[in-house]
């Protein structure tokens, strides 16, 4: 069904051949006749239909994709934070908005999820439509080229889960591929050296968000400094200021290489009604001709690695036709997805849970947990499943020493001997 009055294009794109719509058409009709098998059965069915879907018509990605507004969402962390608030932020503007499930990040999940939505991408109008995908840094530059992406985020560089990844300068480059099988534009994190240097060669496409430096420490931040030479010539950074990590104001002092001006600058802040999960967020977006746009909107969700995750979905938001007044009301409707500094009530207690997977998450939920005025106790878990990395030499790199919280402390998982000698 196509419709120049409403916007309405159908589920596939004008210039699909007669063979690609057919084939197309039947893979459809066999993943949802398998995702009602697997339903009935009891079974989740995220991989299966779609995987069987792509055998049938393996240009399925791109032809369920074309011409519409794709965001698509990478990096180390805060992929799934991110992709949560850019989603709410959408639909409160008026978006029917098809996103991905935690986990379902691989070409045969994205298929499913699409495919689970087909009413959703035929009736909908064009300019009412969004789509929001987490893709796995392993799988980026595979899956970028097929799903046409209107923007692309990338929210930092850390080393994590190295029986998968392997070293951060890998990570990077894997995801260099894949934004260059793409003519999205770019929103990257200028803080972060590795993420602000896949900028070189995409100038034209690049926008960058980032901490005002007046709200950074002075010099360089202690603990866990990741990316610490230059990604271009190997020289040492030098830092005039930092946020966390290798997050801050570098400069290569050997070929230049430093810290871009940030289209999107933020500043965080203690919410003004004192409630905990929540903090105040100065925003200021900078335009072409040096003015700056400035608002303030509450986020629902703790910690400046997630005042970040928010800055960099509100840019993406904006070069996708959003307006900033409009996205900073939307803001405090986010909140935190499972296990992304959630809180719920257990009994009478108030209990907070806080996903890890590397030395510099760990270090942002210490920070949260020696900050937390109600702090109580302390239950770490550590597991080694497939999902987690079997890996888990990354917890000699926390800097337990300086930031373990005082008080009862317990532990817990497949790996807790490993966490029983490091503490």
């Amino acid at each position: 069904m196509t419709s120049s009055n409403n916007g309405i294009k159908g589920l596939l794109p004008p210039s699909a051949g007669a063979g690609d719509r057919i084939r197309a058409h039947a893979a459809i009709a066999l993943a949802k006749f398998l995702k009602t098998g697997l339903r009935i059965a009891g079974r989740a069915g995220t991989a299966l239909p779609g995987k069987s879907a792509l055998k049938l018509q393996p240009k399925l990605l791109p032809l369920l994709t074309e011409n519409r507004l794709v965001y698509l969402v990478t990096g180390t962390n805060g992929k799934t934070t991110t992709v949560r608030i850019l989603c709410t932020i959408l639909e409160e503007q008026g978006y029917n908005v098809i996103t991905n499930p935690s986990g379902a990040n691989l070409d045969s999940g994205l298929t499913t999820t699409l495919i689970d939505h087909s009413k959703i991408l035929k009736n909908t109008p064009d300019n009412k439509l969004a789509i929001v995908l987490e893709i796995d840094e392993a799988f980026f530059a595979k899956l970028a080229g097929s799903l046409n992406p209107t923007v692309i985020v990338v929210t930092n560089f850390f080393r994590d889960q190295l029986d998968r990844y392997g070293e951060l300068q890998h990570t990077r480059d894997l995801i260099a591929r894949g934004l260059d099988q793409t003519e999205a534009q770019l929103v990257l994190c200028a803080d972060d050296s590795l993420c602000a240097s896949l900028a070189r060669g995409r100038e034209q496409r690049s926008h960058f968000f980032g901490m005002d430096t007046s709200a950074m420490q002075p010099g360089k931040a202690s603990g866990v400094l990741e990316s610490g030479f230059c990604t271009f010539c190997g020289s040492r950074y030098e830092y005039k200021s930092t946020a966390y990590g290798h997050l801050g104001d570098f400069i290569c002092p050997s070929c230049g290489f430093a810290r871009p001006h940030p289209e999107l600058l933020f500043t965080a802040g203690a919410d003004p009604d004192g409630l905990v999960q929540a903090q105040q967020l100065n925003l200021s977006r900078i335009t072409a001709d040096g003015q700056a746009l400035s608002v303030q909107a509450r986020l629902s969700v703790p910690g400046i690695h997630n005042a970040y995750n928010a800055s960099g979905a509100i840019l993406a938001a904006l070069l996708g036709g959003s307006d900033l007044d409009q996205l900073a009301q939307a803001l405090p409707m986010a909140s935190a997805a499972f296990g992304r500094m959630e809180r719920f009530a257990v009994g009478k207690r108030e209990v907070s849970l806080i996903l890890v997977k590397n030395p510099v998450g760990m270090d942002r939920a210490l920070e949260f947990v020696l900050a937390a005025e109600d702090f109580g106790s302390c239950m770490m878990l550590l597991n080694a499943n497939d999902p987690d990395g079997r890996d888990v030499s990354w917890i000699w790199d926390v800097d337990f020493e300086d930031k373990l919280p005082q008080g009862r402390i317990g532990i817990s998982g497949i790996r807790r001997a490993d966490l029983a000698l490091r503490l």
